[in-house]
């Protein structure tokens, strides 16, 4: 009796708001971090999209977080579609170069390292997404064309639609 008597006190202590801690009057805490999507058994997590949009990851990053979260979920399904291929390694150089032109879009005098740590991502994980990013793009080009291609926007468009649909995604 004891022990559940001290269970009860404790659980109500453990809950009860407590003045100037994260948990507000009526007991909601602060969201970190949340799950948006599950894609093939990846996450796409709320500080990806945030990631994505600060760093301008993708052509996306301006138009909110909606269409952020839209071109994650379509590069995870074409990284998935890609295991199915043997995807063309992109060299250092193309890393590098494709790395180069990221840079020089950013304003002078933007602290690109600061931005990265305020994400919480290193230049490794940059250059890995710049290598899956040329990778994608060969991908892309062999199954729909070249860009400027006549059709090629609307393959690229509908090829897109079937792999949400596949993944249950709208």
């Amino acid at each position: 009796m004891r022990a559940l008597l001290i269970g009860t006190i404790v659980g109500w202590l453990v809950m009860s708001p407590v003045p100037g801690s994260a948990r507000g009057a009526q007991g909601q805490g602060v969201e970190i971090d949340r799950t948006l999507q599950r894609i093939y058994g990846t996450a796409i997590m709320m500080s990806d999209v945030r990631e994505a949009r600060i760093l301008k990851l993708v052509p996306e990053a301006s138009a909110g977080d909606e269409a952020v979260q839209r071109a994650l979920e379509n590069r995870l399904l074409l990284l998935h579609e890609m295991t199915r291929a043997q995807p063309a390694d992109a060299g250092r150089d193309a890393i590098a170069a494709r790395r180069q032109v990221w840079t020089a879009s950013w304003p002078a005098g933007t602290d690109l390292p600061a931005l990265m740590t305020k994400c919480g991502t290193t230049d490794q994980a940059i250059d890995g997404w710049f290598r899956a990013e040329l990778q994608i793009a060969a991908f892309v080009t062999q199954r729909v064309g070249q860009p400027g291609d006549p059709g090629r926007d609307t393959k690229y468009n509908e090829w897109i639609a079937e792999l949400r649909k596949r993944a249950n995604l709208r």
